[in-house]
Order: C-alpha cells, then structure tokens, then sequence
C-alpha cells in the first residue's frame, strides 16, 4: 500500500471561537481530509483550549463518535482545565462515515478472523486513526506524548481492543460500556499478565440500567485487573445509568482518572515523615514525573503549596516549614509587601511563635503596614501565647513612634492588659486616660470600654 500520509489533502479548515467564563475565546477547527483506508473525504474536529500556543505542549485527547463525544469531551475538558484539574490538552473526534461499518465489534460473524482481532471496517479505522488523522494532529499542532482514546459502546469495545495491539499509541484508555466476548476478555487478561501495563491508564465504567453483558464485560475487567494488582492504573465504576446517560455520568470521572498524575500529592503527608524527607526534592520529582508522564512543562500550583503548607504546620515540623517558606519565596507565592506577614501567620499557627514575633517585627521594619492588625498580631503573641505582657506593652509602646494612628489602640490595650496582669496601675491610669481624652470611634473599643478599665484602676491605686 503507498504511504497514506503522502495523499491526505484538506478539503476545508474552518474555525470556531467558542466563549470561556472570562470572555477569552477557545477554538473549534473542523477538518476534512481524503483517507487512502476508507477511499472517501473523512470529517475531524480540534479543540483548542484557551490560551494555545505553539511554545507549549499539549496532550491530545482522541474520541471516536465524534457527533456524540466531541461537544461532551470538549466542554468537559474545557471546564476541568480552566480549574486547573487536568492539565491543558487537545481535543480530536474522528466522525465516522457509516458507523456499523467501521466500530462493529467482532463476535465471529466471520470465521476467517479471530475474535480477537478487528473485523474489516474496524481495521480500517484503526489505520485511520492511527496512520492518517494521528500524524495530522502532530504535524499541525504542538502535541506531547500523552495521548488518550475515548469510545462509548461500540466503540468502547474498539478501545478496549486497541491495547493489545502490536503498535498502540495511546497511554490512556476510556471504555464506556464495552462489550467483550470471552476470547477477547481472555486474549486482553493473557496480554496484560505477560507484557504489563505500567505505562497505562484505562477506565471503565458500566451501567446498572444497561444490558447486562456490558455490565458484566466491566465487571470481568475490573477482576482481572485487581487480580494483576493494577488498581493505580485501573479503574471501573459502576453508576446507577443507562446506556446513554453512563457518558454523562461517567465522562468526568475518566478524565480526572487518566490524569490522576497531574497536581497528585496525596502521597505528602506519608512520604514527609520519612528520614531526611526534602521539600525541594520532593517537588522536584513531582513536577519531573509530571511532566514525563504528560510530555508538558508544568510548575507547581499556589493553590498546591498552601495544601502542602497547611499539611506541615499540622504536624509542627520546623524544619518542613523552614523548608515549603523557602519554596513559597522562590515561587513569588507572596506580595513582597506580605512576605513576612504571611510568614509569621504560618509560624503561628504551627506553634512557633518566637520566629512569628520575629517575621511581624521584620514585617514592620520593611515598613508594610497598613492598620493595627500588624501590631496587634505580636501584640497578642507576647501577651497571650507566651506569657510575657511587660514586653507586649514595651513592644506597643515603641510602636507607637512608627504608627502614630494606632496610638489610641494601643493605649488601651497597653491599660486593659496591666489591669489583667495587675502590672504597674500608674502606666496603665496615664494609657487609659490617653484613650478618654481623645476618644475617637473605632472598631476595637468603645468610650464606655474605656472608662470602665479606668474605673477599675483606680479602685486599688
């Protein structure tokens, strides 16, 4: 046979701009080429996510069924990327010319081809596929090496088949009710046991509502996978569904599942507890497993780091936090105005809160302030956390030089927390009667607040 590449000619190349929450366009692309397999002009949709650049790599998403999957799969994907759950991908339907021809499963109906390999028009479309519509996609657009297939029914069935081929370019596989005859379930369970599938992901999903030997083809596969211990790579769920509305139901949890890979730190909080545990290291194999698995360039997330940052100051490990501050800074995860009072939340809340005392201070010195929260926060840490009020009040009364409006504030909280710790009354009268004399409205007391501590001063001078 020639070369199918050499014959493949566009007939038309029309593209649509579809909208995105925020008003910023992605792109629809209709093909039509002419197919040296299937002798006539075949139709192939591209979506294009937001933001496509030929400087990035994406991973393609493929789908037969193109009238039924492609709106489906690409508003699926366009919404799970926009949140950043799987990672900005390519979407290609292939729209079948006579559908019966081309995805029929083989169940025998012809002797003189093994049920486990294709029947003619089935071929034709993995060639297709394949050799023609594959390269087209790579030769146009900037893909990765992670490539995904979707089929529903019978061309579930066809995606199911499509991993024990001799050459097999997807490393993701989604099956939506498939229906496997023994020879096939049995031919895919024999492949698997002696070539493995470590490099795979493959979802399955079933029906209650749909026939019964779809359900029980999941249910088949879902038993030789766990018995080849593959429960990371395989997944089969069952929905309360039928035949139609399993793609709905389903669609979205295969997509997540095939990029599981992608943002996955569920493994921290086991791993951060092993000897000479790294942060840095930690992430940096993360983001290279990453971006060998997908063929992408990827970064760790803001909102990934304050999961990891909230796991650490969880099990008050200084030196994990120390570490994952470091990443934060290197990341410019902090406006330069907040960097050190981010940094001292987060020792506070670990339970560190010398070092919390000295990022407020630091906070303060750089001259990012803007009301009495920054004071306050200190403030309270001497006061309440460590048991040391004379130089929480030694702390406000210096503060009062470099924030002159806070010095109504701090004066009373200067007098409340001498009357507290029955401290010198004599500061605590001259603070209080500060407050009195130049009482002004504010959210943190009230006049009649003042003259009450007042009153209680001078009850025992």
């Amino acid at each position: 046979m020639k070369n199918p590449l050499t014959i493949i000619f566009f007939v038309c190349n029309l593209t649509i701009f579809g909208q995105n929450v925020d008003g910023i366009g992605y792109q629809i692309i209709e093909k039509k080429l002419n197919s040296d397999y299937f002798q006539n002009e075949r139709k192939v949709k591209i979506f294009l996510p937001k933001d496509y650049s030929e400087t990035k790599k994406y991973p393609v998403i493929y789908t037969l069924d193109g009238f039924e999957l492609f709106p489906i799969t690409s508003s699926y994907t366009n919404f799970l990327m926009q949140y950043d759950v799987i990672p900005k991908s390519i979407v290609v339907s292939i729209f079948h010319n006579d559908r019966n021809y081309e995805t029929n499963p083989n169940y025998g109906q012809n002797a003189n081809i093994p049920k486990t390999e294709f029947l003619e028009g089935s071929e034709k479309l993995k060639n297709h596929l394949i050799n023609e519509v594959k390269p087209l996609i790579e030769k146009e657009y900037s893909t990765s090496n992670y490539n995904v297939i979707v089929g529903h029914s019978n061309t579930a069935t066809f995606v199911n088949e499509m991993i024990s081929k001799e050459y097999n370019p997807f490393q993701a596989f989604i099956a939506i009710s498939p229906d496997l005859a023994d020879e096939q379930i049995d031919f895919l369970k024999e492949f698997i046991s002696i070539k493995g599938i470590e490099k795979f992901s493959y979802f399955v999903s079933s029906g209650l509502k749909d026939d019964q030997y779809r359900l029980e083809t999941g249910k088949r596969l879902d038993t030789i996978f766990k018995m080849n211990n593959y429960n990371d790579l395989f997944q089969h769920k069952i929905y309360n569904a039928g035949h139609r509305d399993l793609v709905p139901k389903s669609l979205n949890d295969a997509l997540m599942f095939v990029f599981s890979d992608y943002r996955n730190f569920d493994d921290f909080e086991t791993t951060s507890r092993t000897t000479n545990f790294s942060v840095k290291d930690y992430l940096k194999k993360k983001v290279e497993n990453t971006n060998n698995t997908y063929g992408i360039s990827s970064t760790l997330n803001e909102d990934d780091y304050l999961y990891l940052i909230e796991q650490i100051t969880n099990v008050n490990n200084r030196l994990l936090l120390d570490q994952i501050l470091e990443v934060g800074k290197e990341n410019n995860f902090y406006p330069g105005n907040h960097l050190y009072s981010d940094r001292a939340q987060w020792y506070e809340q670990a339970g560190f809160y010398e070092e919390a005392i000295n990022n407020w201070k630091l906070q303060l010195e750089n001259g990012f302030y803007e009301n009495t929260f920054y004071f306050e926060r200190p403030f309270r840490l001497f006061n309440e956390k460590l048991n040391r009020p004379k130089e929480g009040i030694e702390f406000l009364k210096t503060s009062m030089d470099k924030y002159p409006d806070g010095k109504l504030v701090f004066n009373y909280w200067i007098a409340k927390t001498i009357l507290d710790n029955d401290l010198k009354r004599k500061d605590g009268i001259k603070a209080i009667d500060y407050c009195i004399k130049n009482f002004k409205e504010n959210k943190k007391f009230s006049l009649h607040d003042a003259k009450k501590i007042q009153l209680e001063l001078l009850k025992n001078k």
